[in-house]
């Protein structure tokens, strides 16, 4: 089913499994939530016109990337993406000896850290690099832990990010803190970048701390935790 947003008029398409009144719909272009509202379905013959369309509009409308439907799919708000990480949480918590067995094969390339002045939130400590599979076998849902340490090796801030999505420096310059965690922790984004992770494959991370607390001498970063790809049987 063909979906118009209201704010930029882009179109999509959605698949009728989702099609359902008053489902919350994001544009992936201008990022505009909508409720989806069903058109009253009518048969060909009623269509006004429908045998006149001009080719290049059949053209246009057959021809449309199918890379929007797996776009839309993912971007329903509390559909499939939500389910798939809450079916993907581990069902209790790991020891350390077991942590590091898991991820023994994750590496970590390019980690730096930065500050950057917000207009919003004012300073930012940014801290990003990317996370390689050394494993055999795909990876997916890797995630960091990031901390923040003052001179004398005490924690002031501890955070775990799934990887995936990094900002520009741009959007660290401009967006709010709601807009930049909601980037960060974009569920299409991460499934796009952090899944199905090849031999050899890389996915970016970045973790944020808003208003660094002052004293931040030096900052330490690890592979969190990281998923098996299911069996078809599971």
């Amino acid at each position: 089913m063909e979906v118009k947003c209201p704010q930029c008029s882009s179109r999509f398409n959605l698949p009728d499994g989702l099609a359902k009144a008053g489902a919350k719909l994001r544009c992936s272009v201008c990022k505009t939530v909508f409720p989806f509202q069903p058109e009253p379905r009518v048969s060909g013959d009623e269509l006004p016109g429908s045998d006149e369309m001009p080719p290049a509009r059949k053209k246009q409308r057959s021809g449309r990337p199918r890379l929007w439907l797996a776009a839309l799919l993912l971007l329903c708000i509390g559909g499939g993406a939500y389910w798939y990480f809450a079916a993907r949480e581990a069902a209790s918590p790991l020891t350390e000896q077991e942590l590091a067995k898991k991820v023994e094969l994750l590496t970590m390339r390019n980690v730096r850290q930065y500050y950057v002045d917000n207009e919003k939130v004012g300073k930012v400590f940014v801290i990003e690099g990317q996370v390689v599979n050394e494993f055999p076998q795909p990876k997916e849902l890797i995630a960091v832990e990031a901390a923040i340490y003052d001179k004398d090796k005490k924690p002031l801030a501890v955070k775990k990010q799934l990887a995936g999505t990094q900002l520009s420096l741009f959007q660290l310059q401009v967006l709010s803190e709601k807009e930049m965690e909601s980037f960060l922790n974009n569920k299409v984004e991460i499934l796009s970048n952090n899944t199905n992770v090849p031999h050899g494959g890389e996915v970016p991370f970045m973790v944020l701390f808003y208003a660094p607390p002052e004293g931040v001498a030096e900052f330490g970063v690890k592979i969190a935790d990281v998923q098996d790809i299911p069996s078809p049987k599971e």
